[in-house]
């Protein structure tokens, strides 16, 4: 089950209508800054994390007499928002500007429902709308939330170091960090699985040969047990190593399995270039198990690495977005360089085009 369009009009940096369509595979968003390739990932990330609600939550649902939309207040917005968020059951939507639809697409025949929401033009009113044809009555339009998404979003910050008493103060005190940058911590914090499945014990093995050991949690803090016995605080483990380190951690408590998404906000942060094709290599076979990948990238090794080495078991596809004159715009490719407009691969040639020139600075007369 996979994430495979979205739909976006009005919504932050995203003016006008703006639609994209993913692959089940690796999706590698590029782009200038500014473009919303963070704000997407974001954007497909509440809607996964939606999925895991329930009509339980008295609190955070309340559905509207009607039988074909449900009303809520999401709290992966509300928390993103700062708490600004009201439940909003006016049928007058004149206010509303924004509106996300995110679709979802199955293996099976089986028809899943869209999620749909409206923002309003001061970010104070949210209004979600379950859209399934199949389906003909309000508790059945919950089937978004009843078929569990599993997923996580690793922020471009890396938090581990930092987890001492971080969810605690979170719980306690309002604190200026993203949620994606709690969600971060409570996942990794998890209780590692009693099964490994033979998938995550391949690529377990590749992650542990990088770092030279495994990650652990005591309850306080990450550290990293090497394979000598020693152990390092994850605040001390080199900042590459933290990346892989958390990757191990995050599949060895089950949340990289098959059927789950994974979403990456710029994971060339703190890496030695010398570790990008691993991480890309990891993330590939990844996607052979069966997690769908979303990572957005300002790196051209990041980028040209996962064309090439990727094969035919697994599809990858790249999303270039561009800032224009009425918005936000997107041309997407299977293949790097038929990606159009690409900025990585004109900012490699002009790179290419000054140290050829310095070189041959000087040796005009032996020419």
């Amino acid at each position: 089950m996979a994430i495979n369009r979205v739909e976006i009009k009005d919504f932050l940096v995203f003016k006008g209508d703006f639609a994209m369509d993913f692959c089940p595979g690796v999706n590698v968003l590029i782009g200038s800054n500014g473009t919303g390739k963070t704000t997407l990932l974001k954007v497909l990330y509440w809607a996964t994390e939606f999925a895991n609600k329930s009509l339980l939550d008295k609190d955070k649902l309340q559905l509207n007499r009607t039988a074909n939309d449900l009303y809520i207040i999401p709290f992966f917005l509300w928390d993103y928002f700062g708490g600004r968020n009201e439940l909003y059951n006016d049928k007058d939507d004149s206010d509303f500007i924004s509106t996300i639809c995110v679709s979802r697409s199955a293996a099976s025949d089986e028809i899943l429902p869209e999620l749909k929401v409206k923002v309003s033009k001061n970010l104070n009113k949210i209004q979600i709308n379950i859209v399934d044809p199949s389906q003909i009555n309000a508790f059945n339009l919950l089937a978004w939330c009843n078929k569990k998404i599993s997923s996580t979003f690793i922020p471009a910050a890396e938090m581990l170091s930092h987890s001492r008493g971080f969810l605690a103060l979170n719980r306690e005190r309002p604190i200026p960090f993203d949620k994606t940058e709690v969600d971060i911590i409570s996942k990794a914090e998890l209780e590692p699985t009693r099964e490994i499945t033979h998938n995550a014990k391949i690529v377990l093995k590749k992650l542990s040969s990088e770092i030279d050991g495994i990650v652990l949690f005591d309850g306080k803090d990450f550290y990293v047990e090497k394979t000598n016995g020693d152990k390092v605080l994850f605040s001390f483990e080199a900042s590459g190593f933290r990346k892989l380190g958390l990757l191990w951690k995050l599949l060895r408590n089950g949340l990289l399995e098959s059927d789950t998404i994974l979403f990456w906000d710029e994971p060339e942060n703190s890496l030695n270039p010398e570790l990008v094709p691993v991480l890309v290599d990891i993330l590939l076979e990844l996607a052979k198990n069966g997690v769908q990948i979303f990572v957005a990238t300002h790196d051209y090794n990041v980028a040209r690495y996962f064309d090439a080495r990727k094969d035919r078991s697994v599809l990858v596809k790249f999303h270039n977005l561009m800032k224009t004159a009425t918005g936000i715009e997107c041309a997407s490719a299977a293949k790097y360089l038929e990606v159009p407009n690409n900025l990585l691969e004109k900012a490699s040639e002009d790179l290419f085009d000054a140290v050829v020139d310095s070189a041959m600075e000087g040796h005009g007369d032996e020419i």
